[in-house]
Order: C-alpha cells, then structure tokens, then sequence
C-alpha cells in the first residue's frame, strides 16, 4: 500500500471515529445549575482530533506519489514502516479511548492524568528521568485543571464509582 493510500485510509478511519464519539456526546447527561455541560470538554477535543484527521486526509490527499522504481525486483516499501508512521495518530486515539473507557471507572480528573501521562510515554523519550518527568507533568497538569475548572468556572467533572467508595 502506498504512503498516499495508507494515509488517506488512516484519515478517514480518525476522522469517522471522531465524528462517531462526537454523536456519542449527545448523551451525556448534563447537571443542573452548572455553568458548562459535562460534554463541552469531549466534544471540544474531539472536535480538534476530527480537524486533525481531515488535515491528515488533505495532506495524504495532496501528496505525490514517487516515481516508478527502476527494479521491479524490489518489493517497495517495509511495512513496519508504514505501521511505525501511521503509529502517532493511533495511539493518541488509542489513549483517548483509554481516557473514555475510564472516566467513567475513576473519574475524569485521575483519568485526565493517565491520559496525559500515557501519551507523553507513548510518543515521547522512554528513559527512567523522562519518564518521572512525564509523571510530573501529567500530575501537575491534572492538578491545574482541577483547580481551574473545580474551583474558578465551578465545572463539576464525573467523579467516577471508584471516588464514591471513599
């Protein structure tokens, strides 16, 4: 499969996975007297993977394919190329749908964290320092949604069963 054709499968595979988590908003419920809704914050992030996709599909899309190759003997391009190229994209979807499957479980701001953490440890350097660094970020970063979205817009995030058997 070429680099056009796999890229533009790939796309269009994120951009109607995205679009299908995007309608699965709809049924989130929402709480009365609160500012924002449960499912501002999904259907935001969705909304930025689904423009991602189509930038992905439109940059596939424009792409020229290389020329023919001179040897006909030669079997063309590894795929564990294409699979190690194409792995960016889906592991963050991967991990996305890690954190829905979760908040639900754990809650949204310990699920936000394991998000954050996995993506950076996925994509990112795996050493012992990195790896510390990652789990500081993800912490810090959890710890500053909260307080914003807890605290200053009063946004109530799912708590999760496991919370509610402290």
């Amino acid at each position: 499969m070429s680099k056009r054709v796999s890229g533009a499968v790939l796309a269009t595979v994120l951009a109607g996975f995205s679009a299908l988590l995007f309608l699965q908003t709809f049924k989130v419920r929402n709480f009365p007297g609160t500012r924002f809704g449960a499912e501002i914050w999904p259907r935001a992030i969705l909304i930025c993977l689904g423009v991602l996709a189509v930038a992905l599909l439109v940059q596939s899309l424009r792409q020229r394919e290389p020329a023919e190759m001179a040897d006909p003997e030669d079997p063309g391009p590894d795929r564990s190329a294409l699979v190690a190229r194409e792995s960016i994209a889906l592991t963050v979807f991967v991990c996305f749908g890690a954190f829905l499957l979760l908040v639900p479980r754990i809650g949204a701001y310990p699920a936000g964290a394991v998000f954050v953490f996995a993506v950076l440890s996925f994509l990112g350097p795996k050493t012992l320092r990195a790896l510390a660094l990652h789990l500081g970020v993800s912490i810090g970063m959890t710890f500053m949604l909260w307080a914003i979205f807890a605290h200053l817009l009063k946004v109530i995030a799912p708590a999760g069963r496991w919370w509610s058997l402290i």
